[in-house]
């Protein structure tokens, strides 16, 4: 009889294998610092884990501050970026001491945060470049998988979990879109009338 938990640890090897692949496909992008990090993510969370005998989740709290750091923009240092910067690893180093107790809310706004600066680089891209680029589509679905997975864990814990596998799923499927795609391909832009066009 093969046991669910054979099923899940299969999973979680596989979605291990493809992501470990998608930073040498998305090499010198723009997100190539953030594939990185998401591939390193759980390989280096099960070391972490069996050799400090923590909870694997428990490295999500360092790992989803790292993701945060990589998509914002720090070409312009101000004190603002400082202090909130400052503010944000003053809460992660609370939230994995105590994790127990916040780690999730911690992760989730965290991740959210990310989701937004997401967004907020597709419109940019837009405005400049006057075309939708399917690829920032598939990535913003992505974090949007993140954060609700997390969400659907604090609010109903049961079926959370079954909803974290199932996301995890439908995110290492997105990973071999990755795998296949860079931002840079010119077939996943979608041309759109830009102000001068509109007006004409």
């Amino acid at each position: 009889m093969v046991y669910p938990m054979f099923y899940i640890k299969m999973l979680l090897y596989f979605s291990i294998l493809v992501w470990l692949f998608i930073p040498l496909r998305q090499f010198k992008t723009r997100y190539f610092w953030l594939f990185l990090a998401l591939a390193m993510t759980d390989p280096l969370s099960i070391i972490l884990a069996r050799s400090f005998h923590l909870v694997l989740s428990h490295f999500y709290v360092p790992f989803s501050i790292l993701y945060l750091f990589i998509v914002m923009d720090f070409s312009k240092i101000s004190f603002k970026k400082i202090s909130f910067s400052l503010l944000v690893i003053t809460l992660g180093i609370i939230s994995f001491i105590r994790y127990w107790e916040y780690s999730l809310i911690f992760i989730i706004v965290v991740l959210l945060l990310v989701l937004i600066l997401l967004i907020k680089n597709s419109f940019e891209f837009v405005i400049e470049k006057g075309s939708i680029n399917i690829f920032h589509i598939v990535l913003v679905f992505y974090q949007m998988l993140s954060v609700l997975k997390f969400f659907s864990i604090i609010n109903y814990f049961s079926t959370g979990i079954w909803f974290f596998f199932l996301s995890n799923i439908l995110q290492t499927l997105i990973g071999i879109f990755f795998l296949i795609y860079r931002e840079d391909n010119p077939k996943l832009l979608i041309r759109i009338a830009g102000p001068k066009e509109q007006a004409s």
